[in-house]
């Protein structure tokens, strides 16, 4: 099973690099955001998302931060420095403490009892 979702735990990372500190401190307590479209949507937490999924026999065999830094920085492109960029997220995407402020996060599970296969 893979499960992208918005990082709750992170919500208030993004009002706070742009000065909206009321906006920050309301999203601390907060499991709803509004995205880059303008669509309020939902947010989960790596620990709330696990036991709902181990709830239903799904062990969570590892985790992601997704977009640790990129999806912070609203309005900024990319320039020629795609790779050094990508390169940068997939490593922040793997380690604490900076997969833990990623704006989405990426869980991988299996069935419970089912065998495990590859490397996560």
């Amino acid at each position: 099973m893979s499960i992208l979702a918005k990082n709750a735990d992170a919500l208030a990372v993004r009002p706070a690099l742009q000065g909206r500190w009321r906006d920050s401190l309301a999203a601390f307590d907060a499991d709803r955001d509004e995205g880059g479209l303008g669509v309020v949507t939902r947010a989960d937490t790596v620990a709330g998302l696990t036991q709902q999924l181990h709830a239903v026999g799904v062990d969570v065999v590892a985790w992601y931060g997704v977009r640790a830094f990129t999806d912070h920085l609203t309005g900024v492109r990319p320039g020629d420095d795609l790779n050094d960029i990508v390169a940068v997220e997939w490593e922040a995407g793997r380690r604490d403490p900076y997969r833990r402020l990623a704006r989405l996060f990426h869980v991988v599970g299996v069935k419970a009892g089912a065998p495990r296969t590859g490397s996560a």
